[in-house]
């Protein structure tokens, strides 16, 4: 999400819908029963699913007729081809998983007969969510990066087991619960890949179920759309949320959120406005203080936004003060104020301590901390410490490229910095851009493993990336320099010949004008092969100079 914004907010009180306790209990009573008829490891083995059902069967149901709907499928290519899954997710070999899952998948009984096949009993069609059982995403994950992974992980194994013990799958409502359990907590570690895939699988299912499913669905994968830099998709889904449930102060709160990071800031005040009047605030408390502060920090509105946002930091510290994650979002929302208003060395202290606090909570892998590094690198380069900004630079700018989340935007502006701001005016000299060639290579790769790469955006990212690489690859220097800067130029000629029809795509298909960056293209390889002809020439020197050597 945008820097020093709140993370949305839960609308609704699942705890207290409209069915009857008698029948949540029901269900999980019959979820329970199912759990302790699942089969134990015996003697150190596990039986396989064929001797399970051989030998158990399906609620007591005797198997002999289960076995003969198998048909004509081979069963014991599929125990193999199940064992070899297991052991690619232990292994991390995606590729052999990838494949696996699709053949299996293919090897399964066809549609028509689909209802004769599975479980023989039907799911709670109107069970609810348990609000006080969604423990994996109301924890807060600020134990630091190694504790916060093995704690996930564990999470992880937990919802396998529930979902090995189902036979129903997402149509269980105990497995439901779960996969929207974990895929907030995923949410909360910026796991956006995971958290995608998960709301993906489960969408269809929660829409069938209706309240309070697909609120929730709705309003956790608003907040995924917000760390993924799709506000304008989360803007939808809360529009949808509210369509779908009564007012609410969280609803109208993160909408208000997500249109001030559409910029829309007028609106988003008006949203702030209507949650205090919802929830009945006379007075704003600590939320409204921060929503509307950072509305009018939006808006210039400094002297204004300054105070509320001030008192929303000294209200949190004194509330509470173990919530450091929230009290870090804070000192960055109001060290971007401080920057804004030409106040760069209190932005700087204020950044400082949002990255301390980011990095002890999250990591610095963390996108949090990576917020705080780029605003802090702001801060740094305004306050006139060239060199401090660049260090910060080089780690904001890694921090984007290896993130899930991964957008061209911070990439290209970050590098703006480096090229606008520290090397153009003469504040740092241009060899030491060397130091983002390792980061950009990642953060091509990284774009093009998600399909970033095929739009006017990539091509004005990868000219921007071809540029850094240029000014710091001039043919000078000796053997060994010059040979690393033939090896940057010619990344930076990649990079180009991969923008030049991108941008020229889009300037054609009139979606935005980038003549001016195919301009700057055909110079910028013009300039390319004018320093390897005299990386070529000198090396030619060099050799013939070896060659006159006495022997």
């Amino acid at each position: 999400m945008a820097r020093g914004e709140p993370r949305l907010r839960e609308p609704l009180n699942l705890s207290g819908c409209f069915l009857c306790a008698a029948l949540v209990t029901l269900g999980l009573c019959h979820w329970e029963w199912r759990l302790t008829a699942f089969v134990r490891p015996l003697h150190g083995r596990f039986l396989s699913s064929r001797r399970f059902l051989r030998n158990v069967g399906m609620f007591g149901v005797p198997m002999d007729d289960a076995n003969k709907q198998q048909g004509g499928i081979d069963e014991d290519a599929v125990e193999v081809a199940g064992a070899s899954l297991a052991k690619s997710v232990l292994d991390g070999d995606t590729y052999q998983f990838e494949a696996l899952t699709t053949v299996l998948r293919s090897m399964m009984p066809s549609s028509a007969s689909k209802a004769t096949s599975g479980s023989r009993t039907l799911p709670e069609p109107y069970a609810m969510i348990d609000k006080r059982r969604l423990i994996w995403s109301e924890h807060h994950y600020r134990q630091g990066p190694q504790e916060n992974l093995q704690r996930l992980q564990g999470y992880e194994a937990e919802y396998a087991r529930r979902i090995a013990y189902s036979q129903d799958g997402f149509r269980d409502p105990k497995v439901l619960e779960g996969g929207l359990d974990l895929a907030v907590a995923y949410l909360k570690n910026y796991a956006c890949d995971k958290a995608d895939a998960l709301f993906a699988a489960i969408e269809p299912y929660c829409m069938e179920r209706g309240l309070p499913w697909d609120v929730k669905w709705l309003q956790d994968c608003a907040t995924l759309r917000c760390k993924q830099a799709r506000q304008k998709e989360a803007a939808v889904l809360l529009e949808e949320v509210a369509k779908r449930s009564p007012p609410h102060p969280a609803t109208l709160n993160n909408l208000g959120t997500v249109y001030n990071m559409l910029r829309e800031h007028d609106k988003a005040q008006e949203y702030f406005a209507a949650a205090m009047e919802v929830a009945g605030h006379d007075d704003p408390d600590k939320d409204d203080l921060w929503n509307i502060g950072i509305a009018k920090k939006n808006l210039g509105q400094y002297e204004e936004a300054l105070p509320m946002l001030l008192k929303a930091l000294e209200e949190w510290q004194r509330q509470e003060p173990e919530d450091t994650i929230t009290i870090a979002k804070l000192h960055d929302t109001v060290g971007s104020c401080y920057d804004l208003m030409g106040r760069a060395d209190e932005a700087v202290s204020q950044f400082f301590q949002a990255r301390e606090l980011f990095g002890l909570a999250n990591g610095a892998e963390s996108p949090l901390y990576g917020s705080a590094c780029e605003g802090l690198t702001k801060a740094l380069i305004h306050a006139g410490r060239y060199e401090e900004g660049f260090n910060r630079l080089e780690e904001t700018f890694l921090n984007n490229a290896e993130k899930d989340a991964i957008h061209p935007t911070p990439l290209f502006e970050l590098m703006g910095y480096a090229l606008e701001d520290l090397v153009g005016p003469g504040n740092m000299d241009a060899s030491e851009l060397v130091r983002l060639e390792a980061p950009i290579e990642i953060a091509v790769k990284n774009m093009m493993h998600r399909g970033l790469d095929q739009d006017g955006n990539a091509g004005v990212v990868f000219e921007r990336m071809a540029q850094v690489l240029l000014r710091c690859s001039m043919a000078e220097g000796n053997d060994a320099q010059q040979q690393a800067a033939a090896k940057r130029r010619e990344f930076a000629r990649y990079l180009l010949k991969r923008a030049s029809p991108l941008c020229e795509e889009c300037t054609k298909s009139g979606e935005a004008d980038l003549t001016y960056i195919s301009m700057t293209i055909n110079m910028e390889l013009q300039v390319l092969d004018t320093q390897d002809a005299l990386y070529r020439k000198a090396l030619g020197n060099s050799v013939a100079a070896a060659r006159a050597l006495p022997s």
